[in-house]
């Protein structure tokens, strides 16, 4: 189990020196996209003992974005704004979860594109702690599409290499675990939150015992 975040000035995100061969298939991708965004916004407060300093691009909240993001205007992204497959992966591929999480802050379509590309790249686990820090910040539908993308890369299948950023995984755990249990946001985020947190106790990252058992099925 990761130990919770220090507290501190955020950290750099960190980089892979070499993105590992694909073992996640863009079927996940039709799931996500049909996944329902609505909720109504609520406030979270950060996790006890844990901190929310994590890398800038995942933790801002969501400041007024420029007047028009000039990815808009990229080929690459135009081709996976309509959440096609193919697309999303291209995208995945080119960029690299780096490169998704720093297009977070761009708001609107470029957001939502890259929180459905961020499970299909490669080095996927650099985006958990910028994710878990934006679940964090966020509300409403916002917060509910960061929590379905961090579920998506929490639950990628385990593969032999080691964790691309351990310190970064420790802080989405506490940040899903915070989510889950705070009984005044909405159930659907505290379901999702539940969801990343038994994706990520599977990978011996918390105490499957600290996850809250209401939300479970009858």
């Amino acid at each position: 189990m990761a130990d919770p975040p220090s507290r501190g000035k955020p950290r750099a995100m960190p980089q892979a020196n070499a993105r590992p061969r694909r073992t996640w298939t863009v079927l996940f991708v039709a799931t996500l996209a049909a996944c329902s965004r609505g909720s109504a916004p609520s406030e979270v407060t950060s996790p006890a003992g844990g901190s929310s300093a994590v890398n800038e691009a995942g933790a801002a909240t969501a400041s007024a974005p420029p007047a028009r993001s000039p990815r808009l205007d990229d080929p690459r992204w135009q081709r996976a704004m309509g959440e096609d497959p193919a697309g999303l992966a291209a995208l995945a591929d080119a960029l690299g979860a780096t490169g998704l999480v720093e297009a977070l802050g761009d708001g609107g379509v470029i957001q939502r594109t890259a929180l459905l590309a961020l499970p299909l790249a490669d080095d996927a686990d650099l985006a958990l702690g910028p994710l878990g820090g934006r679940a964090l910040v966020t509300t409403g539908e916002e917060r509910a599409a960061v929590l379905e993308a961090l579920l998506g890369v929490a639950g990628r299948p385990a593969d032999a290499r080691e964790m691309l950023d351990p310190e970064g995984a420790g802080e989405a755990a506490a940040a899903v675990l915070s989510i889950a249990n705070d009984a005044s946001l909405p159930r659907e985020h505290r379901a999702l939150a539940v969801s990343a947190a038994r994706a990520l106790a599977e990978k011996k990252l918390l105490d499957p015992a600290k996850i809250p058992a209401e939300l479970d099925p009858p």
